[in-house]
């Protein structure tokens, strides 16, 4: 079978796969079927990368260390000069990755995905996301004091992303499925589907809409399964027999929740100190970073091994109750400098876990000096171990809902349930309280990135004014006369015009209020000018300002039309209309067809056309009812008004335009741009409309 052949197969078995999904399950469109496909798709994905990540860590470490698994007892056990010269030469391993790909592998944390779905539509930059993970199999595979979740989760994250945007998902869905990677591979790391699934959802969408629940279940349900079946199904802390022993203990924990908001503030900004020192120095180029701070990661591991990669051997001694007082005060400290270290040289790893860690030890200490005060009232310390790494993964991230499933997942412990709640809440809200910003925000704020919206509000925080702004053809020159004045505003029904002088520059604006006095005096009107009557205007936009600013200055403004400007040379650029945001508003977050449509030419220009209340320009899936019919056999202009500006549909994944002839033939699969009456089109969309009865059929011709 040649190659055009075998096309042909492999495109009619798709469409009758998408023909059984549309059946069985309701889903009218083909974007319905891609999406629905690629949810269990993204899971199994995102589960393969994560454990190859593993895979990979477990190597680098072995030939770094001597030993994959127990990196405490291997470094415990090897000679001092290694302990200082083994990260060195995994830092030294990152920055070859640096030099090579030509830019930094740090930065693209947790925050990156954040910013993917608050500003980019859901796009997920892929050469980045590659190049930090293989930056964090070296980082964290030689010592570096970073968490594996950190690829895992961006990995599942940004293949979710590409394959909804090669598929041609649209923003929304493609927000939805970098969610549903990102639980997924948190899933696959540590065994947890409940708490990746509400990580995903509480810390990158914040949103726990049920239309986003559904699917990001089950990514992550798929996504354990198959890490189960080669890893295995256990705890990965295990805490069995912790209980609590009194309701007064709640009291206790009630401390620990205060003592870990300010222990995972200090995290935060213990991280973001050594990170700005090395931002400072000017001695150390970058590519040689990465094993300048990790040689200082080993001499501080010289005294505290533990801290040492992420730490999981350290963070079982403290819940099992295996590490001393002295040790459980100092760690906490040791770690927040070898993670600051890790990072701020240049480092790619996850800080959840560094989080954890801290937390287990400062919880530790914490549940030692209670249970010294009252020995017969309150639980061992380890049980405080736990709940501690509850409160300062809450407090850092600002997402206790998560870090309370994820504790209960990671100890198998449902007894320790209330603790958690009790300490996650407490230090969430009372670290957002005093700093407001979580560690995963942190890179953004830097760049002056405001991420205090999520998925609603980041479709209007996506689009910026440039995209929207008219032009404006009723401008006013400083010396139009009054009569003209009084005509152009009875010919464009405005309430406000704008006066624009030499160089395009804007002057003021005229209103048909200010122009109510001059009435008065018939025998000025002929001497009076638009110079006379305007006023400053008080509020503009510029060119690069976002959507949900733009709601706010008009909340501020009596005026339906905003002026758009230059900010640097205050030239006159155009107009922003009301109705135009709300009608991106109404299409983009209450999923309802505007009533503004926007045309693009070859040049990139835009036109923009407001239709009638009553119609709508807008892309129809093909019905089901519809398939196999010609246009000729719809009569839709002629029954019902509608008109096929343009057929799209997919080849070989990529999106063709057809300018439809009479006899063109729908598909299932294919989706019709059409204008026309909006109740003749959701008739058409919800599948009511068929084929002309007085039209024959070839078959029945």
């Amino acid at each position: 079978m040649d190659r055009s052949g075998l096309l042909r197969r492999l495109h009619h078995g798709w469409a009758r796969v998408e023909l059984a999904l549309a059946r069985r399950f309701g889903l009218a469109s083909a974007e319905d079927r891609r999406f629905f496909l690629l949810i269990p798709a993204v899971g199994a994905l995102a589960a393969v990368l994560a454990l190859l990540v593993e895979a990979l860590i477990n190597l680098v470490r072995r030939v770094v260390w001597g030993d994959g698994e127990h990196l405490l007892a291997a470094a415990q056990n090897a000679p001092l000069w290694w302990i200082v010269a083994g990260p060195a030469l995994g830092g030294l391993a990152v920055g070859c990755v640096i030099w090579m790909g030509r830019q930094k592998v740090a930065g693209y944390g947790m925050g990156v995905l954040v910013e993917s779905v608050v500003l980019r539509q859901g796009r997920v930059p892929a050469r980045p996301i590659s190049l930090a993970a293989i930056g964090a199999v070296l980082t964290v595979g030689a010592g570096g004091s970073l968490g594996k979740e950190g690829p895992m989760i961006r990995l599942g994250a940004m293949v979710s992303s590409w394959l909804g945007e090669r598929l041609g998902l649209g923003p929304h869905r493609l927000k939805i499925l970098v969610g549903c990677g990102a639980a997924a591979g948190l899933a696959a790391a540590y065994n947890i589907p409940i708490g990746g699934a509400l990580f995903a959802m509480e810390v990158i969408l914040g949103n726990f809409a049920l239309e986003i629940f559904g699917p990001i279940v089950v990514a992550s349900v798929v996504s354990t399964l198959i890490a189960r079946t080669v890893a295995g199904d256990l705890p990965t802390y295990a805490a069995a027999g912790y209980t609590l022993e009194s309701g007064w203990e709640l009291l206790a924990y009630l401390g620990l929740g205060i003592v870990g908001a300010v222990a995972s503030i200090a995290f935060v900004f213990g991280v973001r100190a050594m990170s700005f020192l090395f931002r400072r120095q000017r001695l150390v180029p970058v590519v040689a970073q990465p094993m300048v701070g990790f040689a200082l990661l080993g001499v501080v591991a010289l005294w505290f091994p533990h801290v040492l990669g992420s730490g999981f051997e350290s963070i079982q001694l403290a819940v099992e109750g295996g590490l001393g007082w002295g040790l459980l005060l100092l760690l906490p400290l040791a770690k927040v400098i070898a993670t600051g270290l890790t990072a701020g040289a240049g480092g790619a790893g996850g800080m959840f876990t560094p989080s954890l860690f801290v937390g287990a030890m400062v919880g530790g200490a914490y549940g030692t000096g209670i249970q010294a005060l009252w020995p017969t009232a309150t639980a061992d310390p380890g049980a405080y171990a736990v709940v501690g790494m509850a409160a300062i993964a809450a407090g850092a991230s600002h997402a206790p809902i998560s870090a309370i499933l994820i504790l209960f997942e990671f100890s198998g412990n449902y007894d320790l349930i209330l603790p958690l709640m009790i300490a996650s809440i407490t230090a969430s809200v009372l670290s957002r309280a005093l700093y407001p910003h979580s560690v995963y925000e942190e890179s953004l704020k830097k760049r002056g990135v405001d991420l205090r919206y999520r998925m609603e509000e980041a479709a209007l925080a996506g689009l910026e004014v440039e995209g929207l702004k008219r032009a404006d053809s009723e401008t006013l020159s400083p010396d139009t006369p009054y009569a003209e004045l009084v005509e152009r505003f009875l010919s464009s029904h405005r309430q406000r015009l704008f006066v624009v002088g030499e160089g395009l520059t804007l002057l003021g604006a005229v209103s048909l209020h200010d122009i109510k006095h001059v009435l008065e005096e018939p025998t000025a009107l002929t001497s009076v000018v638009a110079h006379d009557l305007m006023v400053p205007v008080d509020h503009v936009l510029y060119p690069r300002t976002r959507l949900h600013q733009v709601t706010e200055v008009f909340s501020q403004s009596e005026f339906e039309r905003l002026p758009v400007v230059d900010p640097d040379s205050g030239v006159f650029l155009g107009v922003l209309a009301k109705r135009d945001v709300l009608a991106i508003y109404s299409q983009e977050v209450l999923g309802r067809p505007a009533t503004l449509a926007t045309f693009v030419r070859a040049d990139e220009k835009r036109d923009y056309v407001e239709l009638p209340p009553d119609f709508a320009l807008r892309m129809v899936p093909v019905p089901l009812n519809l398939v196999g019919a010609t246009l000729a056999e719809l009569h839709l202009p002629q029954r019902f008004g509608i008109r096929v500006i343009e057929v799209l549909r997919q080849v070989l994944g990529r999106r063709e335009r057809l300018m439809p002839a009479a006899d063109f033939r729908l598909e299932l699969g294919m989706s019709l741009i059409v204008i026309g009456p909006r109740e003749a089109i959701d008739r058409l969309q919800s599948g009511e409309l068929g084929r002309d009865p007085e039209v024959a059929r070839p078959e029945e011709a």
